[in-house]
């Protein structure tokens, strides 16, 4: 699809709506209205449909479904409107959802100005909302016009104020503004709104030295954070209060916690103290070389020879740190030595030396003390060394070394899947098979899971034993059904994925923070319901999920369900659930990727999935590189596109018009997918590291598209692994919906 024909498609859709809205406004009297019950199951029942279109990307039938019921029962208006502007915006078309709601005004439908007001504000065009704003909205007005300019207003509370006033009055107000009455009462919404809980800190900060000021009462009643708790050591320290056990067991807690700890220690306490290395390490980082001598004074001449260590490695004095640490004896203490080739290993890699040389360094000090805190991700790191340059022999016994010293850190399941890999890979099959076997046992739900079963099976496979090889390939497509080996196990049994999109019924009007968030965005306040459900603690994920879901803030909703993926395998052995699943693959784009790649060899599926992966199909977003949009367009890619095409030469915003910008973006891609003859792993890892890397990687390992997971694992770049098998998880995903 060229340019033209992506305005086009616009337009079309627009006429669309005028033309449905017109039949569903025409109709609306000649239906028959069911009892009660039966009308709000027809309610649930036509939500849960609609809501499964959305979800699946069907825009026009599901705006059909809208303006119908939106024609039958004026009741649902809001939860309607809400719907309708995710529908919209989760497309970038705010516009013509704007004008729908001129065209809704016209027929009878009352002032909408609020969800115009909220539409363009989440569009980015603060400004254009201001249009549409009525005498009495001054905290709305402040909100929007801070948006514009950053300045900031005082704004007073009218006696009927709502949750969005509140927001606005605490984001636009002036440092040193507030009384402490209204931070107390500020406390009261920073559980829905953490820009809040940021004004109510940076208040406290400022007015932490003056007299009377309760700043620990206050600090008390919102959420604990790194910067919360800064500051009460700040407030605890000017009042000189605190035990010695206090301070002493906050000394570990960062730089700041550490240098105002000491302080107060040597202050209040110089006689109870023992120094240690921990302490002085978070120290030597700092510009006070004088509080740590002071404090390591205390120590014994180990102990002193230890600390200077971490004054050589701060001032970058290599020379002088690997004689001393190459001083040491036999017979000195385990600990000074164990310190010092640490610190030999940290010179080394400081100095510039290679990894091949600090690399070995690192797995030495971890071999020979497995005691230390600092061995087993020592050892871990070297593995994944030796892992990237695949010295498989090296990289095993590394991640075995690691996997044997004390303790536990959050590498291990990770060197359990790359260390039995590296085994693999040096032959050593029946260690392989052990490593993995115990790690899926200890960790049932973990990240690196999918691929170990997978690979037991590609093992029993190998080894004639077929019968286990299914079963174990059966277990992982069971248990990981939306995970690429769980995805990739039921491609190769011939099965179909266990995999599920169940839409249940959304009842945002039953859910107290889901039916604020319509609330507030009805009333113009759609950025301040967008924090409520992505950040804010109040409510549960999963219908915060749901309702962002519905808001068209599709990138929100992947990177809460994301953390709550997380917490459920680190804290229950369990995973996101099927009944989630609707909301992490969600489809905003199938009708453009389906028109971008109509004549194209690239496949529909994958478009949508490197989409995903890129951008969270967050289309405002822009990287560190430069990239922008829900397809992660360079400038210079684009006038590639242009040139090579004979299209137009894209303006700075057309970088954030999917309907634009996804069209050359597929161009692109298409151009490397033929590059590698359409071989999806090809492309898509020259798509992530370069052309040159992807044929590389061919050169060295050999390509089989029978076997692409062979290729892939051996990636030597841990992000192109990673990116080519979320790329195609989701491809195939979106394949099955």
């Amino acid at each position: 699809m060229d340019l033209f024909g992506a305005v086009q498609l616009r337009y079309l859709l627009l006429s669309s709506v005028i033309f449905t809205l017109a039949l569903s406004c025409n109709r609306v009297h000649e239906e028959n209205i069911p009892p009660s019950e039966q009308a709000e199951e027809a309610r649930a029942d036509l939500f849960r449909r609609t809501d499964s279109l959305y979800l699946a990307g069907e825009f026009q039938p599901v705006l059909d479904s809208l303006l119908s019921l939106l024609s039958a029962d004026s009741t649902l208006q809001d939860e309607v409107l809400f719907r309708m502007l995710g529908l919209y915006h989760g497309r970038a078309m705010e516009d013509e959802f704007v004008s729908l709601l001129d065209s809704l005004e016209l027929k009878g439908f009352g002032s909408l100005s609020g969800w115009k007001v909220s539409a363009l504000d989440l569009a980015g065009n603060p400004q254009r909302a201001l249009v549409y704003l009525s005498n009495g909205q001054s905290a709305l007005y402040a909100w929007l016009s801070w948006e514009i300019d950053s300045l900031g207003f005082r704004v007073d509370l009218p006696d009927d104020h709502t949750p969005g006033d509140v927001f606005a009055m605490a984001n636009v107000s002036l440092p040193r503004s507030l009384s402490q009455e209204m931070l107390d009462y500020l406390t009261g919404y920073e559980a829905l709104f953490p820009s809040v809980r940021r004004v109510l800190l940076r208040e406290l900060e400022t007015l932490a030295d003056s007299a009377g000021f309760r700043g620990v009462d206050i600090l008390n009643k919102i959420t604990r954070s790194p910067r919360s708790e800064s500051l009460l050591i700040e407030i605890q320290a000017m009042a000189d209060s605190g035990s010695f056990e206090y301070w002493d067991s906050i000394m570990s807690g960062g730089a700041f916690a550490c240098s105002t700890a000491v302080e107060e220690v040597l202050q209040r306490y110089p006689d109870e103290y023992s120094p240690r290395w921990d302490v002085v390490d978070q120290l030597a980082p700092g510009d006070d070389l004088d509080l740590l001598f002071e404090y390591s004074n205390r120590g014994d001449f180990w102990h002193r020879t230890g600390s200077m260590m971490a004054v050589l490695l701060q001032q970058e004095n290599y020379n002088e740190l690997l004689q001393s640490a190459g001083s040491l004896n036999l017979g000195d203490p385990d600990s000074i030595r164990a310190r010092a080739a640490l610190f030999r290993a940290h010179a080394l890699r400081g100095s510039g030396s290679p990894g091949s040389t600090y690399y070995p360094a690192y797995l030495a000090f971890a071999a020979q003390f497995p005691q230390h805190s600092f061995a087993r991700e020592a050892a871990y790191n070297a593995g994944k060394y030796f892992d990237c340059e695949q010295e498989w022999s090296s990289a095993a016994e590394a991640y075995l070394i690691s996997l044997r010293t004390s303790g536990s850190w959050g590498g291990d399941e990770r060197a359990h899947w790359r260390g039995g890999f590296s085994l693999y890979m040096s032959g050593r099959f029946n260690e392989a098979d052990s490593i993995w076997s115990h790690a899926c046992e200890r960790w049932q739900a973990g990240y690196w899971r999918d691929e170990m079963l997978f690979w037991r099976a590609r093992l029993a496979g190998e080894a004639g034993r077929v019968s286990l090889r299914d079963s174990l390939l059966h277990t992982v497509a069971l248990d990981h059904p939306w995970e690429f080996y769980g995805l990739l196990a039921a491609r190769r049994l011939g099965i179909p994925s266990d995999i599920g999109f169940p839409v249940n019924e959304i009842d945002l009007m039953d859910n107290s923070v889901c039916s604020l968030a319509v609330e507030m965005t009805a009333s113009g306040f759609g950025v301040a319901a967008v924090e409520m459900l992505s950040e804010g603690s109040a409510g549960s994920p999963s219908a915060r999920a749901a309702a962002l879901s519905l808001m068209g803030r599709h990138g929100c909703v992947l990177r809460l369900l994301r953390t709550l993926d997380t917490d459920l395998r680190e804290s229950s052995d369990e995973m996101l659930p099927d009944s989630l699943l609707c909301f992490y693959f969600p489809s905003p784009y199938r009708d453009l990727s389906l028109e971008a790649t109509d004549s194209l060899a690239l496949d529909t599926d994958v478009l949508q999935g490197i989409m995903r992966e890129e951008s969270y199909f967050d289309r405002l977003v822009v990287s560190r590189a430069g990239a922008m949009g829900v397809i992660q367009l360079m400038p210079g890619t684009a006038y590639d596109v242009a040139r090579w095409y004979g299209l137009p030469f894209l303006e700075a915003d057309d970088f954030f018009d999917p309907f634009v910008s996804v069209p050359y973006g597929a161009l692109y891609i298409n151009r490397q997918y033929g590059n590698f003859n359409g071989e999806t792993p090809l492309f898509l890892a020259a798509y992530n590291a370069g052309p040159g890397n992807a044929t590389r990687w061919v050169d060295m390992h050999g390509w089989n598209p029978e076997d692409p997971e062979m290729y892939i694992e051996q990636i030597t770049y841990r992000e192109t692994r990673m990116y080519v098998k979320k790329v195609l998880r989701s491809a195939w995903i979106y394949e099955r919906r």
